[in-house]
């Protein structure tokens, strides 16, 4: 029997450093042990998916003269940005052992953001334009996983009170026109990544938990 969820705040982590440590993760729950979720947030720093094309990539590292660091990572999907005020929770877990799909998991990844976001009064939603979710004034949140021998890597970035320019200076989710928006835009005041990643643990511990798990599975998303 799988023990329960661990969740590991780290606070202000480099991309690199909590890559490092998803990796490590990964290897330990492909061998049979925990699953993890890890909740941070990054400098910043924008992230090319495999998706992403070359132009973008090109372009986009122009940015490091603007102290904003470039990344390729192996995750699906195409370029976004990290910064402070940005909540992102890695969930390394073991869908093997769930029976859970890819685009299932994926959906229950959304699900996190957007209770997260009603516990701070801001409406969200799915929509057909692309995966994460979104507001009547933009992009809230975004997803971008990758799963090897069954097991997950990478995960959502919730948007809480974080500078939004810097979405302006790439092609967010290969998107060209798209807004983003925040909690803290959408009139949750309050809203720090510190009090979110308290309501994400909760949701996540509803919802990824793998003891709790068998009982949500049954639960359409």
């Amino acid at each position: 029997m799988r023990t329960a969820l661990r969740w590991d705040y780290l606070g202000l982590s480099t991309y690199e450093r909590a890559l490092e440590l998803q990796h490590a993760h990964w290897s330990r729950c492909r061998d049979g042990g925990p699953d993890v979720c890890l909740a941070l947030e990054h400098p910043p720093v924008v992230t090319f998916g495999m998706r992403t094309p070359a132009s973008e990539r090109a372009r986009v590292a122009t940015l490091a003269d603007r102290g904003i660091a470039c990344v390729a990572v192996d995750r699906g999907g195409y370029a976004t940005y990290h910064g402070p005020g940005q909540l992102v929770i890695y969930p390394i877990v073991d869908l093997r052992a769930r029976g859970c799909g890819v685009g299932r998991f994926v959906t229950l990844l959304e699900e996190i953001m957007l209770q997260v976001a009603a516990t701070f009064g801001v409406a969200a939603y799915r929509d057909a334009r692309g995966r994460g979710v979104w507001t009547a004034h933009g992009k809230l949140g975004s997803v971008g996983i990758r799963v090897r021998d069954g097991v997950s890597m990478h995960g959502l970035a919730l948007n809480v009170a974080l500078d939004l320019a810097p979405f302006d200076w790439i092609t967010p989710c290969g998107m060209p026109g798209i807004r983003m928006t925040s909690l803290s835009a959408e009139g949750a005041a309050v809203a720090t990544v510190e009090a979110a990643a308290v309501a994400a643990e909760r949701v996540c511990r509803s919802l990824l938990d793998p003891i709790a798990f068998p009982a949500c599975a049954q639960v359409s998303l």
